[in-house]
């Protein structure tokens, strides 16, 4: 039989697990748009993010040390399972509107010219070179994160468990 106190401190300690991989996640993104742009406001956001994930980081290392059997109990399968839907959906948003703007691009008669048949000739700047690698460097993290949700969710719906 579990106590309620038990049981707030199972919810307590996966909230704060989930919610360092978020404000984890959104340092790498801060990051990266802050070597992208060099802009003022992403490296204050930076170092906020880093303050925020360090008094996290402290407050689960001082209760999983003062309570290590509710560490022991959590699902670590299903906190891992909605990080990584969660990670999968915010790669296909990156991914999804790194496109688009492509894609807008190629609508832009500055971006192409008409050649002798009639036919559109792309510009070479057309995708730029941040656009490029981003696609190319997040396509292993959504194979990988993708395949991992789809698996778990395949599992639950047949099977009834991760």
């Amino acid at each position: 039989m579990v106590d309620i106190e038990t049981e707030s401190l199972y919810m307590f300690i996966s909230i704060l697990l989930i919610t360092i991989s978020f404000t984890f996640c959104l340092q790498i993104l801060v990051i990266i748009q802050y070597l992208l742009t060099k802009g003022e406001s992403y490296y204050r956001i930076f170092l906020g993010t880093f303050v925020i994930n360090t008094i996290l980081m402290i407050i689960a290392s001082i209760s999983i040390l003062k309570y290590p059997s509710t560490f022991v109990a959590i699902d670590i399968k299903f906190i891992l399972w909605l990080i990584s839907g969660f990670i999968l959906i915010f790669i296909l948003f990156i991914k999804i509107s790194t496109l688009l703007k492509i894609y807008k691009r190629t609508k832009n008669p500055e971006y192409y010219t008409i050649n002798f048949f009639g036919k559109k000739v792309f510009a070479k700047g057309i995708i730029k070179q941040h656009e490029f690698i981003t696609l190319l460097l997040t396509m292993p993290f959504f194979l990988l994160v993708g395949s991992y949700f789809v698996a778990r969710l395949i599992n639950i719906i047949l099977y009834g468990h991760l």
